[in-house]
């Protein structure tokens, strides 16, 4: 089973919930754009040890914690879109990893969406 985590700058006096769902489809104003470089950069540098897929410059690629398996889990699908991020976490079962992830996000200055509660968090 998989959890989704999703962040996104800005936008915090507009509905979480409703923002989440255009954020795929539209560009909204009071949402900034990611810095996808940057993003990449922090998560390479913050997330000592963590391995990932992809070429250096790519914005969808798996993101792995020590320890784990290269071919299965624990493992975060990431993708960086142009206002948001959206990191699907599968075979999670240590909360710190999720943390890792939402403490170098909010260092960035990106608020978390958790859609399974419909909630943004500070």
């Amino acid at each position: 089973m998989g959890y989704e985590l999703t962040f996104w700058a800005g936008g915090d006096d507009l509905d979480p919930l409703e923002t989440y769902r255009r954020l795929d489809a539209e560009t909204i104003v009071g949402v900034r754009d990611v810095d996808a470089d940057q993003l990449v950069d922090a998560l390479a540098t913050k997330l000592s040890g963590w391995t990932r897929s992809g070429e250096r410059r790519d914005h969808q690629f798996i993101l792995q914690p020590p320890g784990a398996d290269p071919d299965g889990s624990p493992a975060f699908d990431v993708n960086i879109h142009p206002q948001h991020a959206r990191f699907d976490g599968y075979g999670i079962e240590d909360g710190e990893d999720f943390n890792a992830i939402i403490d170098v996000m909010h260092s960035l200055g990106y608020r978390l969406f958790d859609p399974q509660v419909n909630e943004r968090f500070g």
